[in-house]
């Protein structure tokens, strides 16, 4: 199971989620041998601009690590353009997972 678990909400700009979405999902690969296992992208029912995320890593060390990275900035920065606001971001410790 995976150790941490960060959620984010970002408001996308109109016609942007698919392009966003293919961005972020080239990086994937590279973030494997850092510790990420897993990302679930889902779209607002009440808002089709609004996109949550949820991205889980195998240790919350790693995922900082990450975080505080140039390349991991120059890719949050990509992302960025795709926005018409920062995202909100709530890290957590992962406490249960459970899949079928």
């Amino acid at each position: 199971m995976a150790e941490h678990v960060t959620f984010f909400r970002m408001k996308v700009k109109p016609g942007k989620i698919d392009e966003m979405m293919r961005m972020m999902n080239e990086d994937e690969p590279s973030l494997a041998a850092k510790g990420w296992q897993r990302t679930i992208a889902g779209r607002s029912k009440d808002d089709p601009n609004t996109v949550w995320i949820a991205v889980t890593w195998d240790t919350s060390e790693r995922y900082f690590k990450n975080a505080e990275s140039p390349e991991q900035n120059a890719s949050y920065e990509r992302m960025r353009a795709f926005l018409e606001a920062d995202p909100e971001w709530f890290d957590c410790d992962l406490i249960n997972e459970e899949r079928a």
